[in-house]
């Protein structure tokens, strides 16, 4: 039984993600569906992008990733299919499968057979007319070549790593606040090692971060400081309070982090 998974900023008060559920197993009534999240940020393409990519590499070989943040239904954008560490991803051209194609060989394909799309296409609800049934046949087993030829122009965004602009001084930015006010940006220990080693200050907000700890419990109450989270990337947190509130920080906001 094939498994389909849903990655979407649909958030769950609307129709929204129960229609594309419905279109897949309309195709393929055997499918395994799979909530990811559907409370993506709205618009945070950046943000979709971090979360299938910390999800999928735990999926099994021949999972079908469907990604919808597409803040730019209905223009020029492109549907693609992208073929990655054995799995199937599929979503819009606009950076949302970037963190998959930039850590994994992979085959990136155009979506242009309409043969394989639902018969009326709206210019607002391209997951339920083009995406969905894309992953609805494929889980029936057509084969990718049929949706379309491979194409290798596909976006690649030059924001989703840190950016050196000094000897000690990096910029990158906060890609997800998950739901504890956590705030994981873009820095990890092997883009920044002397993260591990050397004094250093961090801004993001209004509240400088000056220490590395182990866990979330080694910081004071109220006291922002940065740990490795589980993905690998560093989080300024607070004990047992929400970062994102204290600094008033936001999916998206810069972060400036300095050695000494």
């Amino acid at each position: 039984m094939p498994i389909v998974t849903l990655t979407t900023d649909f958030g769950e008060s609307d129709h929204f993600a129960g229609v594309m559920k419905g279109v897949v197993l309309s195709l393929a009534p055997r499918a395994t569906l799979v909530d990811i999240s559907h409370q993506i940020t709205p618009y945070a393409v950046t943000e979709g992008a971090f979360v299938i990519s910390e999800a999928y590499r735990y999926f099994p070989k021949g999972t079908i990733h469907v990604v919808v943040v597409d803040p730019g239904v209905g223009t020029a954008r492109r549907p693609i299919l992208v073929q990655a560490a054995g799995q199937y991803f599929i979503g819009p051209d606009n950076g949302v499968l970037a963190l998959v194609y930039l850590n994994e060989r992979s085959r990136v394909r155009e979506l242009t057979n309409r043969k394989y799309f639902l018969k009326e296409i709206s210019q607002t609800f391209h997951g339920r007319d083009i995406f969905a049934p894309i992953a609805g046949h494929l889980a029936k087993g057509v084969k990718p070549a049929m949706f379309g030829k491979a194409i290798d122009n596909y976006l690649r965004p030059t924001n989703l790593n840190p950016v050196r602009i000094g000897k000690r001084h990096w910029t990158g930015v906060v890609v997800k606040v998950d739901r504890f006010g956590n705030l994981i940006t873009n820095l990890r220990p092997d883009n920044v090692p002397d993260i591990l080693t050397r004094a250093f200050t961090l801004v993001a907000g209004v509240t400088p971060v000056e220490k590395l700890v182990a866990t979330y419990a080694d910081g004071a109450y109220g006291q922002p400081v940065l740990v490795v989270g589980s993905s690998g990337y560093l989080e300024i947190v607070v004990n047992q309070g929400n970062a994102a509130k204290l600094l008033g920080c936001v999916a998206g906001t810069p972060v400036e982090l300095t050695f000494y």
